[in-house]
């Protein structure tokens, strides 16, 4: 719909950091109620979903999971026990020398020094 690279197309977001993308995305949204019931199209959700988890996994997964189900089990888990981070990158973002503005000619993101 859209006449842009799509897939294997897309053109790497790395390869060249100063060059744009030519990629493109187009969101739909219907109301199901056009169509059915509220009430029946949620069960339908359930009963595919339900229908999806019961699926034997490929090897190497343990579960058929829905689209987003990780990364909403992640932000579940970010929210109950944090973000786990480095020791030596969290005692840095604590420090005097962020809050103050302490860099000595560093950059406050990195290690190495600024040109």
């Amino acid at each position: 719909l859209l006449g842009v690279p799509f897939g294997k197309h897309v053109s790497s977001m790395y390869a060249d950091l100063s060059a744009g993308r030519e990629l493109g995305q187009i969101h739909l949204v219907i109301n199901p109620e056009y169509f059915t019931s509220l009430h029946t199209f949620k069960n339908n959700m359930h009963s595919m979903v339900d229908e999806l988890h019961n699926l034997r996994p490929a090897l190497g997964f343990d579960k058929v999971l829905i689209p987003g189900e990780s990364s909403e089990k992640k932000a579940k888990d970010y929210e109950r026990n944090g973000i786990p981070i480095v020791k030596e990158i969290y005692d840095y973002l604590v420090s005097a020398d962020i809050h103050y503005n302490r860099y000595e000619g560093k950059s406050a993101f990195a290690s190495d020094t600024l040109d």
